[in-house]
């Protein structure tokens, strides 16, 4: 039996939707629970807590495994084994950037164009701190307990703080000058836990079951026929996860690729494909069953 640690807060929905479509709904007794269990005879129960805190409860094994998010990981420097990671956001289908931000007046177009000694307001002050380190300016890290963009300008010059469509940030105008990290959601494991054959199996199966629920409606399988004197072209244009299904039946000088990718970026890699020589591209649903792995 493994105990499980869920997000509070700006994650909850949608790990909420995403253990539903895994066939593991989360039973508890109302929406301000903090406690609950899953249809899942390997876990043995189920609590709620702010995303900050999930690394840290799972590596010090007061949980076996917990979802978060990949900023806090880092944040915190918990010791914990990344099992799976889920490259959506609270509102998107794409990952949550953290972002360095200025006044729009703001002359910097980048950090190496901040004056030392630069306050910057955050929650996330590790990150900042070696952010700034590592681009070689000094710069005096405030942290934040929320409301950020309210620190500018009587408490700090600039933030550091996450976005998805940048909304906020122009309702407070203030503008991206660099990306720092793209963040998605990790399902995180307590090393111990991880390396017991029996909760192992319990934890892997469990992840199967959410990433086979997250990749069905998220991605596709695009089969691509090419001329086989044009594959160097076309394979660096396939998605990462690729593979070569084969000649074509009918015409030998035809090389038949397939892959799997977000669907977000099926515009994009459709174009990259014809123009790199692909003849015809064909997009399907994808159907994953998840596989029990032995403990």
């Amino acid at each position: 039996m493994i105990s499980l640690a869920l997000p509070k807060g700006s994650l909850e929905r949608r790990a909420l939707e995403l253990f539903a479509a895994a066939g593991l709904p989360v039973r508890r007794r109302s929406e301000r629970s903090y406690r609950g269990t899953v249809d899942h005879t390997g876990v043995s129960h189920v609590a709620f807590y702010k995303p900050r805190e999930i690394p840290l409860v799972v590596g010090d094994g007061t949980f076996d495994l917990g979802l978060t998010g990949a900023d806090w990981v880092e944040e915190t420097g918990a010791e914990v084994e990344v099992v799976e990671s889920f490259d959506y956001s609270r509102n998107t289908e794409r990952p949550w950037r953290l972002v360095l931000a200025v006044p729009s007046g703001h002359p910097a177009r980048s950090a190496a164009d901040l004056d030392d000694g630069v306050r910057v307001a955050t929650e996330y002050p590790n990150i900042g701190r070696r952010f700034f380190r590592e681009a070689g300016r000094r710069a005096e890290v405030i942290v934040s307990y929320g409301a950020t963009e309210a620190k500018i300008p009587e408490l700090a010059d600039a933030m550091m703080d996450v976005v998805e469509t940048g909304h906020s940030l122009r309702q407070n105008d203030l503008r991206v000058i660099e990306t720092v990290r793209t963040c998605g959601a990790q399902l995180v494991a307590n090393p111990a836990a991880y390396a017991d054959p029996a909760r192992r199996g319990v934890i892997r199966n469990v992840a199967l079951l959410l990433r086979a629920a997250w990749v069905g409606p998220a991605h596709v399988l695009l089969t691509v026929r090419a001329p086989a004197d044009r594959l160097a072209e076309v394979v660096p244009a396939m998605p990462g996860q690729s593979w070569r299904a084969g000649p074509g039946l009918a015409d030998a000088t035809m090389v038949v690729l397939q892959g799997v990718l977000p669907r977000r970026d099926v515009p994009e890699t459709i174009d990259a494909l014809l123009s790199a020589g692909a003849v015809n591209v064909t997009e399907s649903g994808i159907g994953i069953f998840a596989t029990g792995e032995a403990g």
